[in-house]
């Protein structure tokens, strides 16, 4: 080979590599297309420059992605088991007072209470008094008076709650002996006012054998709904 042949030779193969730096560079395309060019006869396939090469008439023009499309989303794995409890955090800052209840509402109760035995009941149409709390002040109260009632004759009668010597007729509660004994059980609420007053557990029977033995009790409420 002559020297002028090597020199053309060297510039020739010398342009080539300077042609295949360009194309390295921008291979791949933007957003990662990569160009190729696909030989109809022979299935050659070389890799372009779009930007700079087309492909000639006699191949087909081939595009493909350096990253592949997304696959489907896989199945959910298992849960993993629970991690150690971490160390407790530090105590913190005392919170605000909270505001005062509404007045009246102390949340304290106050409890009355008495017993009697054996006390003999007044003969119908007449009422006596088997049992009482006095001086009792002005409030709401939860009433309630358990009356065991002993008549020799087995006979029958009334007991009743009173407040100030006026009945509830509400409370009244009929009683019929049976082997000369019954028990009452009175429950009623009762608002009181002006201070001092009395509550007592009257009872009658239609005989004079009659006795009653109580167990008296007031509790004050804060409402009455």
């Amino acid at each position: 080979m002559s020297r002028r042949k090597w020199t053309v030779g060297t510039v020739a193969v010398a342009a080539m590599l300077v042609a295949g730096g360009v194309a390295y560079a921008t291979i791949p395309g933007s957003g990662g297309t990569i160009h190729g060019c696909y030989a109809k006869s022979g299935g050659a396939l070389r890799v372009i420059d779009a930007g700079v090469t087309n492909c000639k008439s006699t191949e087909t023009s081939l595009d493909w992605n350096v990253q592949g499309q997304q696959g489907p989303q896989g199945a959910q794995g298992p849960q993993g088991p629970a991690g150690p409890q971490g160390a407790p955090g530090p105590q913190g800052s005392q919170g605000p007072a909270g505001p005062q209840g509404p007045t009246g509402a102390s949340g304290l109760s106050h409890a009355y209470a008495t017993s009697t035995t054996s006390v003999p009941v007044a003969q119908s149409p007449a009422y006596s008094s088997v049992a009482s709390i006095a001086n009792v002040p002005a409030g709401t109260y939860l009433v309630w008076a358990q009356t065991f009632i002993d008549d020799s004759s087995s006979g029958v009668g009334k007991c009743r709650i009173a407040v100030n010597g006026s009945a509830d007729l509400g409370t009244a509660t009929a009683f019929g002996t049976s082997q000369t004994s019954a028990n009452l059980t009175l429950v009623t609420p009762e608002t009181l006012t002006g201070g001092g007053s009395t509550v007592a557990v009257e009872c009658s029977s239609v005989d004079n054998v009659t006795a009653a033995s109580v167990h008296l009790a007031l509790v004050t409420i804060d409402a009455l709904n």
